[in-house]
């Protein structure tokens, strides 16, 4: 559940693993980022329709959130647009 309640909000798994850097983004947003990573390293190959029902988001915000991740070298998108998934880049 996503509750924005201030700089101070804690959301259990975002501190495990690693804490993204992204440069131009708020703090809400990086927290959203960071969940979304996190996500993937533990369910690596899901497409965007999955990721989107896994981290309660709208399909739209979920895929702007995974350009910003693929633009940061930390995910990458393997296989057929209709058959691939999100997998953490190593």
């Amino acid at each position: 559940m996503w509750i924005n309640e201030g700089v101070n909000l804690k959301i259990e798994g975002v501190n495990e693993g690693v804490n993204l850097k992204i440069e131009g983004v708020n703090e809400g947003v990086l927290l959203e980022l960071n969940y979304l990573y996190n996500t993937i390293v533990n369910q690596e190959g899901k497409k965007a329709v999955e990721l989107n029902t896994l981290v309660n988001k709208s399909l739209a915000t979920t895929e702007r959130y995974l350009k910003i991740l693929r633009e940061q070298g930390y995910i990458e998108f393997r296989g057929a647009s209709k058959t691939g998934g999100y997998f953490i880049k190593k």
